[in-house]
């Protein structure tokens, strides 16, 4: 009986740890329901995506923070927060693609940033000039927030939004 009491424990604790991992992860319902609208069975990028030194590395960097969501100001200043992500397409395709939700009224709006092939797994950051060092040479005016997709010791990529699109802008000399 004991071994049985252990184990029930012992899986409520990694029931517990596994929820604790995805709330930063969770979307609200609205948003949830239009990303399943508009893009099937996708779902958004989250730490079981990651390789294992990708997990450590992105935790150790960013506590607390999902690896395929962030909240940032990207239209502007003056503009309601809007949401970047990192969505795994689970169809034939399994294509990534990098998305940011623009709240409207009583639904939300969808821009296509880039779709990448099976077998990326970028992260989803944003910036502000400075902040993080990467995303200094698309730092925009303003102290708009950058999107910036990253694949771990690979590659970075940083977009803003120039007013009709988001753009990945030349490196600054």
């Amino acid at each position: 009986m004991p071994a049985a009491l252990f184990l029930a424990l012992a899986l409520a604790g990694q029931a517990a740890e596994t929820e604790v991992r995805t709330a930063p992860c969770a979307l609200a319902p609205g948003l949830r329901e239009g990303l399943q609208k508009r893009f099937g069975s996708s779902r958004v990028l989250s730490f079981a995506d990651l390789y294992e030194d990708e997990r450590a590395l992105f935790r150790a960097e960013h506590p607390g923070v999902c690896p395929g969501l962030v909240s940032g100001r990207f239209f502007g200043l003056k503009e309601r927060p809007a949401v970047a992500l990192v969505l795994l397409d689970v169809g034939p395709k399994k294509e990534v693609r990098l998305v940011v939700a623009r709240p409207a009224l009583s639904t939300w709006t969808f821009h296509e940033i880039e779709s990448l092939a099976q077998g990326s797994t970028p992260v989803v950051l944003k910036g502000v000039p400075g902040r993080p060092a990467e995303l200094d040479e698309v730092a925009p005016s303003g102290g708009l927030d950058v999107v910036g997709l990253f694949g771990y010791d690979s590659w970075f990529r940083g977009y803003r939004w120039n007013g009709r699109t988001f753009e990945r802008p030349s490196p600054q000399n």
